[in-house]
């Protein structure tokens, strides 16, 4: 007999009716797997997966079955090979809930030997996912609450097997909270009181403290319903024991403890000034001295989009210690024994946390520009993993948002060369984040939009409007529409013969399927029409005028609810842009009546920025005088027709009016004087 005849008929005795038979077989099995990746491998060929859940779902198996067949379960998990997959064929057979079962069990071995195995299957993402699929809903839930209900609080306080058993429960049920489907199935059972009565336990040992942060984390991430109820648990009293145990001598709790705070303080279920002054300070202090990067994650998801804990947070020396985790990420990937994955984690964590740092705050920049963020990009930037270029890529177009940076560090750093090469990139997302990166840099107060241009950008742009993935061709048309502010005649029509201004109004025109796109286009043209007459005879020539014009009466006649709000601002402001800078245009434009009602109509609106824009187009229109001497208005009659001295004058009667759209209306009624005949 072969030795894979023997090895298979020890699973086929797995389902002998004799008792003694199948725990030979088991033991054997076990032995064998154990340390032998080889032997792992051949009997997952020999479907040892159905034997053993069976054997486990039945509840005439004996406990030194069990024992052995828990035991194969965890050593089949632990393969550095196999390990993923066999955890989730075993979960979608049901073995986490049958070995959860197993917990309630009195057997002391058995339960200890439990617990490895469901720790082990737990370290697969995959192991949640596919034992909720194999139990009714809520089933495994049920099983894991029933242990944490069954917990005496009063006896927690030493690290032994009941406290063990409770701390494995209450992490199955933060590692099945992966959605947020998932995340209403386990609340609805009654699961968040359990878990704070266990948070608010007097002597619960740390490891279930931090269990029950973790499960707390998972629950309400990004759910604003559970964050508010966990808020108003015992009329703060979990929020207040959050904030005492990120200031824990544990770094575990205060880690856990701070991701908590972070989310009830992004959902507002936490004061602000709480989690400025501890949350903040705490989360600071373990990323210096922390490994991995869960602090460094939960500080940039805590800063997300928030400009004062931004401010906190470079108080605190945030910016100095992400500096510091950057070069520590170079050294681990480096050194005699380096890990380049755990390397590339940590720069990656440490990039996109800076970047959310300094989004928003000019003097976070500064500070990340001084203690020297730019070589770490520069170098980041021919990093062999993806995620790491795209990271300081995202990092860098924050920094560079400033524009005294961009007129001065920005040209020294040695960013330029690298980042365009970059737009040639293998991975799209990098490819995007490169060209998102360049929209700031190539503004008209940068100096390296001329490098930039001399280096080859335009044909790279345009190349780039084709790409299959939409994130490239939006950011490459966007760096496009930026490369035409206020640019000399040659490159403008460097530009617009390398687009193509068809290409620009196919993508303008409404019912365009990618609304970034067509914001873009209209943006492009705008600038187009800004300061070139040229740019104007181009715009109207490239479809015809009656065609353009008709396009910008429909884009100004759809509300700002109908499209992006900056479409119709653009739209207005090319509108416009072509008045002043054209007076046949202007005629055709003021000639047009479905453009002019629908850009009169946004007159009155009450957004200011889209009302200012309207004004600005009837102004422009307004302004040309007659060829005879007279200076009075060639279109103002028309305007008047319309109602425009009329909503003017309502518009100056309104007190609450903004400043900046009243002051537009007051230069706007100077050419409509009350003198002037009735409207009719």
């Amino acid at each position: 007999m072969t030795a894979a005849a023997v090895h298979s008929s020890y699973v086929q005795k797995l389902g002998s009716s004799d008792p003694d038979e199948v725990y030979g077989a088991l033991r054997t099995i076990k032995n064998s797997v154990i340390g032998s990746s080889s032997k792992k491998a051949l009997y997952m060929r020999l479907e040892i997966v159905p034997a053993v859940s069976t054997l486990l779902a039945d509840a005439a198996t004996s406990a030194r079955s069990r024992e052995q067949a828990t035991a194969i379960v965890g050593s089949l998990v632990r393969s550095r090979e196999g390990g993923a997959a066999a955890a989730a064929a075993l979960a979608a057979r049901g073995v986490v809930g049958a070995l959860v079962g197993q917990l309630a069990g009195g057997d002391a071995r058995l339960v200890e030997v439990t617990e490895r195995a469901l720790n082990a299957l737990l370290e697969h993402r995959e192991t949640l996912a596919a034992a909720v699929a194999a139990a009714t809903e809520g089933e495994l839930v049920g099983q894991v609450l029933a242990i944490i209900d069954a917990a005496d609080v009063t006896a927690l306080g030493a690290q032994g097997q009941g406290q063990a058993r409770v701390e494995l429960a209450v992490l199955i049920v933060g590692r099945l909270c992966d959605s947020e489907a998932r995340q209403y199935m386990v609340a609805n059972t009654g699961v968040i009181a359990a878990l704070v009565r266990l948070l608010l336990a007097p002597r619960a040992h740390w490891r279930l403290q931090a269990a029950t942060l973790r499960a707390l984390s998972a629950l309400s991430y990004e759910n604003s319903e559970i964050c508010l109820a966990l808020g108003a648990v015992q009329d703060g009293g979990v929020a207040a024991a959050v904030l005492r145990l990120a200031r824990a001598g544990d770094a575990t709790l205060r880690l856990y403890a701070c991701q908590v705070a972070a989310n009830l303080s992004r959902m507002r279920a936490m004061a602000a000034r709480d989690v400025q002054a501890v949350a903040v300070p705490a989360l600071v202090r373990l990323v210096r001295e922390a490994d991995g990067v869960a602090a460094v994650q939960a500080l940039g998801y805590l800063c997300h989009e928030d400009a004062d804990v931004q401010a906190v947070a470079r108080s605190a020396g945030a910016i100095d210690a992400l500096v510091s985790r950057l070069a520590a990420a170079w050294r681990v990937a480096e050194g005699d024994f380096g890990d380049a994955v755990r390397g590339a984690d940590e720069a990656r964590a440490a990039f996109l946390t800076l970047g959310t740092v300094v989004s928003t705050n000019e003097d976070c920049r500064r500070a990340a520009v001084d203690a020297g963020a730019f070589g770490h990009i520069v170098r980041a930037l021919g990093h062999s993993d993806a995620g790491v270029r795209a990271a300081a890529c995202l990092c860098a177009r924050y920094i560079v948002r400033s524009v005294a940076i961009c007129r001065t560090h920005a040209p020294e750093s040695g960013l330029l060369r690298p980042l365009l090469g970059l737009l040639h990139d293998s991975s799209a997302d990098v490819q995007a984040t490169a060209a998102a990166t360049l929209v700031n840099l190539l503004s008209d107060f940068s100096p390296l939009r001329v490098e930039a241009l001399k280096l080859g950008l335009l044909p790279t742009l345009v190349q780039l409007l084709d790409a299959p993935a939409p994130a490239v061709r939006r950011n490459a048309l966007w760096a496009v529409r930026n490369v035409l502010i206020r640019i000399d005649d040659d490159t403008r029509r460097a530009v617009v013969d390398g687009v193509g201004v068809g290409r620009l109004l196919d993508l303008a025109a409404p019912g365009c399927a990618d609304a970034a796109m067509q914001e873009h286009a209209v943006g492009a043209l705008r600038n187009i029409a800004a300061e070139s007459a040229w740019g104007i005879d181009q715009l109207f020539a490239a479809r015809g005028v009656d065609w353009a014009l008709d396009m910008l009466a429909r884009l100004v006649a759809q509300s700002s609810a109908q499209t992006d709000r900056a479409v119709l601002v653009h739209t207005l402001y090319l509108v416009n842009n072509v008045a002043v800078r054209s007076d046949s245009r202007c005629c055709d434009i003021a000639g047009h009546d479905a453009l002019m009602r629908a850009v009169v109509a946004h007159v009155g609106s009450t957004v200011a920025e889209v009302a200012i824009a309207a004004l600005w187009c009837v102004s422009s229109v307004a302004s040309h005088s007659r060829d005879d001497g007279s200076g009075a208005s060639v279109h103002a009659p028309a305007l008047r027709r319309l109602g425009v001295a009329r909503t003017l004058a309502r518009l100056l009667a309104d007190q609450a009016l903004p400043l900046d759209v009243r002051d537009r209306v007051k230069s706007c009624q100077d050419y409509f004087p009350e003198e002037s005949d009735e409207e009719e």
